[in-house]
């Protein structure tokens, strides 16, 4: 994810949040387990603070500050963890 807001770190902000958006969204339906929450969480969080590290790169000289991120999370949300796999039942197995 690192790599990905280097390298994109002069896109368009609302570009960067669609495509962030499609990656959280991919990682939550392959590992959205009920026993998992905690650890999309984290991964949520680590997008979060990876993502403002880049766009603060951008800017010469003045830092992208957390109250000024969490007024950029307003206008261009993240999407959140969320469960998206339930365990399947006894009966549904083949």
């Amino acid at each position: 994810m690192s790599y990905w807001c280097h390298k994109h770190r002069h896109d368009d902000v609302e570009d960067q949040r669609a495509e962030l958006n499609l990656k959280l969204r991919g990682h939550y339906q392959y590992y959205g387990r009920p026993t998992n929450f905690l650890a999309l969480w984290r991964f949520y969080r680590a997008v979060e603070r990876i993502w403002k590290k880049w766009l603060t790169s951008r800017t010469r000289g003045r830092s992208l500050t957390w109250p000024d991120f969490a007024t950029l999370l307003e206008r261009h949300p993240l999407l959140h963890p969320r469960i998206t796999r339930l365990w399947a039942s006894k009966g549904s197995q083949a």
